[in-house]
């Protein structure tokens, strides 16, 4: 679907467009004062990001539904989240963490967890938490602020940051956990139990099992059906929602794992080597061995919904991943 008038904020173009923003490679820090500045602007979110707010008050809409952001919220975009009318009072006080999935691969974060934050709050993407739970993700935002403005870029720094924004990310996890169940610790209806149940089933064997007859099989469920709740829970079917997680693994592998793409399609209960090839390039345009050498530019590139036509000429010339191992 074509998005007339809407504006791409990429990490790029959010560090260059906040000065007094904080930032490091894959990630920007946004005091959350800055959105006033974003009350014209409809812009599509082109990385996920994570902030919280512990005083004043903001107005967003959130793909086309208006919410408040008050004390101690904590909020989420999903990629490519529209955002658009942003109003925030002269007294907000808060951050926005925005970063990219190469950054979460980077530091070693668990690509499932990432799941759940990507398909868990695509309907509800705002959640009051308690002032100590909102104080303890400002104070690790701070923190951040402070070693990226005080310290020289350096190898040291960057594990400092790694380690503080992986602390925070589990943190705002548990926090999520918690909510997404009643008081009593059971699930609220039926829907919400298959839903995180698939999930803790991806979880789990997303790098053996692809077929969606599986995942409905262990749920006692049909695969039309699984495929109707996931839909209505994430947008997503079953297929789409495999797929995802199963090409997010092999993406972490191939850029850190020091495995073999050989080894890797093993690894990932894939025939051969050439039929994991297929796979992948299938869904994300370029070969195993292509997307294994590529710099930390490949998600910018990839997460433009026209990337196909943008890397045309580049994939003509690009041998598939065939038994020869790298």
């Amino acid at each position: 679907m074509k998005q007339d008038g809407i504006k791409r904020a990429s990490i790029d173009k959010l560090k260059s467009r906040f000065e007094t923003a904080y930032y490091s490679e894959d990630m920007v820090i946004t005091p959350l004062v800055m959105f006033r500045e974003l009350d014209d602007i409809t812009a599509l979110i082109q990385g996920v990001s994570i902030g919280v707010t512990v005083s004043g008050t903001a107005k967003i809409k959130i793909n086309g539904k208006l919410h408040e952001l008050r004390p101690n919220t904590l909020f989420i975009f999903n990629e490519n989240t529209v955002v658009e009318q942003v109003k925030a009072s002269i007294r907000s006080s808060g951050y926005m963490i925005t970063y990219s999935r190469q950054y979460l691969n980077s530091i070693h974060v668990d690509t499932q967890d990432l799941i759940s934050i990507y398909h868990g709050f695509l309907d509800e993407p705002c959640v009051q938490v308690e002032p100590e739970e909102a104080a303890y993700i400002h104070d690790i935002s701070k923190l951040m602020r402070s070693v990226l403005c005080d310290y020289a870029p350096t190898a040291n720094r960057e594990k400092i940051i790694s380690s503080l924004f992986a602390a925070m990310f589990h943190y705002v996890m548990g926090i999520l956990q918690q909510h997404s169940l009643p008081a009593n610790g059971s699930v609220s209806n039926r829907t919400d139990e298959l839903f995180n149940n698939f999930l803790a089933l991806l979880r789990e064997h997303c790098s053996t099992e692809r077929s969606v007859e599986f995942y409905a099989s262990r749920m006692g469920i049909t695969p039309k059906y699984l495929s109707l709740i996931l839909k209505k829970k994430s947008g997503r079917n079953a297929s789409k929602l495999i797929d995802e997680a199963v090409v997010y693994e092999a993406k972490r592998l191939l850029k850190y794992s020091g495995l073999s793409i050989r080894e890797i399609a093993l690894k990932l209960n894939f025939a051969s080597q050439s039929f994991f090839g297929k796979y992948f390039k299938q869904r994300v345009g370029v070969s195993p061995s292509r997307y294994k050498i590529w710099d930390g530019r490949t998600e910018e590139i990839m997460a433009n919904t026209d990337f196909a036509s943008t890397l045309g000429e580049f994939n003509a010339s690009d041998e598939s991943d065939t038994e020869m191992d790298m």
